[in-house]
């Protein structure tokens, strides 16, 4: 039986999951649940997971929910988590920062008054992208010469601040080119203009950014 992984259809937090996949050009099934319908609250509690939760990723006998968990089972499993300790360790305080970036973003984009808190809130998180620039460096990807898991979480980051606002990374040109080179991986490409990428929405159908509607222009 070919690997699971479930979540809502739409990119959220699963979406780097999603890349790691495409990346490893595994065979599996991107089983995507559709928000007001109850598919989901049906197949819950019969799946065997320790934890009901989306995302969940299933394999043969295992059975996983959280996304951390999942990224990081997926990047040992394909040798995508390091080569050293010193690479490890990189990997893993980027794992912590970006979803802490990521939820920042999440913040402002549920919030009621989103549009009217957008410049002050920019400029509060460019402290961040100044901390990623100096982090980044003049390395090809996190961990330096190699890509690992924690490339994917940080590239869906730049890439929705950039949807938040189209010329965000224009600041940031260490950051600017780290997006393009993960985005011009030649199995991101392929994945990127294939009918199984879905690029919008990014957040749940109750966000007021990224939760439905049209599009940016800048997408």
């Amino acid at each position: 039986m070919k690997p699971i992984l479930g979540y809502w259809d739409l990119r959220g937090i699963v979406e780097p999951i999603r890349y790691l996949l495409r990346y490893k050009k595994v065979d599996f099934l991107d089983k995507r649940y559709v928000h007001g319908t109850d598919k989901w609250l049906k197949e819950k509690f019969s799946l065997g997971l320790d934890f009901p939760n989306l995302p969940y990723y299933m394999e043969n006998n295992l059975k996983l929910s959280q996304s951390l968990a999942i990224i990081r089972h997926l990047g040992a499993k394909y040798e995508l988590d390091g080569k050293t300790n010193q690479q490890k360790l990189r990997i893993y305080v980027a794992e912590q920062q970006s979803r802490d970036f990521r939820m920042s973003l999440r913040t402002i984009a549920y919030d009621p008054h989103c549009e009217e808190k957008k410049k002050e809130f920019l400029e509060n998180i460019s402290g961040s992208f100044r901390e990623w620039e100096r982090f980044v460096g003049n390395r090809k990807f996190i961990a330096g010469d190699d890509l690992s898991y924690v490339d994917f979480m940080v590239y869906e980051n730049l890439d929705y601040y950039r949807l938040f606002h189209a010329t965000i990374l224009e600041d940031y040109p260490i950051l600017k080119a780290y997006h393009s080179r993960v985005k011009n991986l030649p199995e991101m490409q392929e994945y990127l203009k294939s009918p199984n990428y879905k690029r919008w929405p990014i957040f749940g159908p109750t966000a007021k950014f990224g939760g439905g509607g049209k599009e940016p222009k800048h997408i």
